[in-house]
C-alpha cells in the first residue's frame, strides 16, 4: 500500500471522513457521491474505467449538471495490487449488474449479475482484511430478496433469511451476496448490510423503464396487483447511508425501505398520478409477465415481493422525508424539472403537455 485519498491530513479532523465507494458511477452511487463531496467528505470511486474517468474529472462539469462528480478513481486492479488507500476511513460497495434489464435471467446473465457484486464484495473485504489500519465501517449492499414470500408475514432484519429449501436464484444470491461482505472476528470494522428495496429515482432500476410508460401510457398493474412493492425514495436512501456512516451503533443488515407498504396496484396509481395520467383499464397479466421475462425472475420479483418493514431505521430515530408513496413519487417527477440533458428535456414537454390535459 502506498497512495493516499488526499494529501490534506487534517481532513481527518471534525467530521471529514474518506471515504472509497464501489459502484459510485451506478445509479444509486451517483447521488449518495454527489452528497458526500457537497458534504466536505474525500471521495474516491473504485471503477474499471479509472483512468478514463480521472481525465474526465479534470473539466468542470456543464451547466445544470445533477450530480457533483468524484475527482478522484481508482481501478479494481488498484484494489487488488495495492489494497486499500492507507487513510480510508469507510469503504462503501454498491457495485451490481442491473437486475432490471427485459428478458429471462439465462444462465450468462446470471452469472454475470452474481459475479458483479459477490467477487467486488470479496474483493473489498480482502483488502479491509489486509489493511494495516482497517477503515472503520464497511457499507456493503444486499436487497429485500434475502426474505421469503410468506404472504401473511412482515418482515424486519430480527427474521431469519429465506427458510431452506424455499431459495430462488435470486435468494440464492442476496445470501451469498451478505456473505461475502463477512469480515473475520479479529477485524474490529462495522459492517452494515442495507437490504434495498425499488429506489426511486429517475435512473434507477426498474423507474427508468416505469417512468417513461407512466409519462407517456399511463400505468399498467402487473399480474394481480396485489404482490407487495418494497420501496424507497432515493433521498432517504442517501440519506440512510449517511446516517450508517455516522451512527457507529448501526451494524448489520438494515432494511431500506419506506415505511409504508405498498401493494403494486397502489404504486401503479401513484405513478400515474404523480405523470397525471391514468391506470389502464387492462392489466399485464402473470402468463404475460413470465413470457417476457422468464418464469423464474417473474415469480420472485414481478409477481410477488416479501412485506418489509424498514425497523432498524425508525429504532435509530430515522426520519423519512418520503413516507408515503404518493409524495414520493411526485418528488421523483418533479426532479425531472432539474435535469438538462436532451432526453430530460422530452419527459418535460410530455410533463407539460399532461399538466394542460389535467386541468
Amino acid at each position: 500500500q502506498h497512495y493516499y485519498i488526499t494529501n490534506n491530513l487534517s481532513s481527518m479532523a471534525g467530521s471529514v471522513k474518506n471515504i472509497v465507494i464501489g459502484g459510485g458511477t451506478g445509479n444509486i452511487g451517483k447521488y449518495l457521491v454527489s452528497s458526500l463531496i457537497k458534504g466536505g467528505h474525500n471521495v474516491s470511486v473504485i471503477s474499471r474505467q479509472a483512468w478514463a474517468l480521472n481525465k474526465a474529472s479534470k473539466v468542470a462539469p456543464a451547466d445544470g449538471a445533477r450530480h457533483q462528480m468524484a475527482k478522484n478513481f481508482i481501478s479494481w486492479k488498484d484494489i487488488d495490487k495495492d489494497g486499500l488507500p492507507l487513510d480510508t476511513d469507510v469503504v462503501i460497495n454498491l457495485s451490481g449488474q442491473s437486475i432490471g434489464k427485459p428478458g429471462p435471467w439465462i444462465n450468462s446473465i446470471k452469472k454475470s449479475i452474481t459475479s458483479s457484486r459477490i467477487d467486488t464484495t470479496t474483493k473489498l473485504a480482502k483488502a479491509i482484511a489486509k489493511s494495516e489500519a482497517p477503515p472503520k465501517l464497511f457499507i456493503s449492499a444486499s436487497a429485500v430478496g434475502v426474505y421469503g414470500l410468506d404472504a401473511e408475514k412482515t418482515y424486519t432484519e430480527s427474521d431469519p433469511p429465506v427458510a431452506k429449501g424455499k431459495e430462488t436464484y435470486f435468494t440464492d444470491l442476496c445470501l451469498k451476496w451478505e456473505e461475502s461482505s463477512k469480515l473475520t472476528e479479529e477485524c474490529q470494522t462495522r459492517v452494515v448490510n442495507p437490504r434495498f428495496g425499488v429506489v426511486l429515482a429517475y435512473n434507477t432500476d426498474p423507474m427508468r423503464i416505469l417512468l417513461p410508460q407512466g409519462l407517456l401510457f399511463g400505468g399498467t398493474v402487473v399480474g394481480s396487483g396485489e404482490q407487495p412493492f418494497p420501496w424507497i425514495h432515493i433521498d432517504d436512501t442517501v440519506s440512510a447511508l449517511e446516517m450508517m456512516i455516522e451512527n457507529e451503533e448501526v451494524s448489520g443488515p438494515v432494511n431500506f425501505v419506506a415505511p409504508q407498504i405498498v401493494d403494486n396496484s397502489q404504486f401503479t396509481r401513484a405513478l400515474a398520478d404523480a405523470c397525471m395520467t391514468s391506470v389502464q383499464k387492462i392489466t399485464l397479466p402473470a402468463p404475460l409477465v413470465r413470457l417476457m421475462y422468464g418464469t423464474e425472475r417473474a415469480d420472485c420479483i414481478l409477481l410477488d415481493s416479501p412485506k418489509v418493514v424498514p425497523q432498524k431505521l425508525l429504532d435509530f430515530g430515522f426520519q423519512f422525508q418520503h413516507k408515503d408513496i404518493d409524495s414520493a413519487m411526485k418528488a421523483m417527477v418533479d426532479s425531472l424539472e432539474g435535469c438538462a440533458t436532451p432526453g430530460m428535456r422530452v419527459f418535460k414537454m410530455v410533463i407539460g403537455r399532461n399538466k394542460k390535459a389535467a386541468k
